[in-house]
C-alpha cells in the first residue's frame, strides 16, 4: 500500500499553494515540503470562524495526519478517489500562468466544468499530488502539474480554485517528516 502512497519525484523544496472553497466557505494556504518519495503538506485553513492547522505527512512509514501534536494514521479507504468520469473539452499550448508556461487543459464531468494550467518546469506531475489530495479531483490524461486549478458548477460560477503561490528548489531536511 505505501508504494501506491508516496511517489519519487524530481523536485526536492517547498511549493507554498492557496485553495479557496466557495461552497465551503473555507480558503487555506497550504506549504508542501517535497523529497524523493516524501512528502509533508502543512495546512491552515478558515472556514467561517472556524480555523484549523495539520499536517498530512506521506512516506515509506505511511500517510498519516498530525494535528495538535497527535499522530492519526490515514485509512486506506479515505484514498479511495471516487473520481468522476471527465471529458476533455480543450488543449491550449503556450499559457502563461503564476510565471509559469503552461498548457491549459479543460474537462467537464457532466455537471462542471475544471480547468487546469499545467506545466512541466517543476518535474512534478499531477500524480504525484498525494492521493489524500486527489480524493476530489477528476483523473485527468493531460501532463504536467497543475499551477492553477479552477472547478466551475453548472451556473459557471467558481467554486474551487488552487494555485500555487510559489516554488522553492532547496534542501529539506529529513526531520521535516518526523510525526
Amino acid at each position: 500500500m505505501v508504494a501506491n502512497l508516496s511517489m519519487a519525484q524530481n523536485f526536492e523544496g517547498v511549493i507554498n499553494m492557496k485553495t479557496t472553497n466557495e461552497v465551503m466557505k473555507e480558503t487555506a494556504s497550504l506549504t508542501w515540503y517535497l523529497k524523493g518519495t516524501k512528502s509533508r503538506m502543512e495546512i491552515s485553513s478558515q472556514a467561517g470562524e472556524h480555523s484549523s492547522e495539520y499536517a498530512i505527512i506521506s512516506d515509506e512509514k505511511g500517510l498519516d495526519m498530525v494535528a495538535e501534536g497527535q499522530v492519526t494514521p490515514i485509512d486506506k479507504s479515505a484514498l479511495d478517489l471516487g473520481l468522476s468520469n471527465v471529458t476533455l473539452l480543450s488543449e491550449k499550448e503556450g499559457v502563461q500562468m503564476n510565471g509559469y508556461a503552461c498548457k491549459q487543459a479543460v474537462y467537464f464531468d457532466g455537471k462542471s466544468q475544471t480547468t487546469y494550467w499545467l506545466t512541466d518546469a517543476l518535474g512534478l506531475t499531477f500524480t504525484d499530488i498525494p492521493s489524500i489530495m486527489r480524493r476530489n479531483m477528476p483523473n485527468i490524461d493531460s501532463k504536467g502539474f497543475p499551477v492553477k486549478m479552477e472547478k466551475r458548477n453548472a451556473d459557471g460560477k467558481v467554486v474551487l480554485t488552487q494555485e500555487v503561490v510559489s516554488a522553492q528548489v532547496s534542501k529539506v531536511n529529513d526531520s521535516k517528516f518526523d510525526r
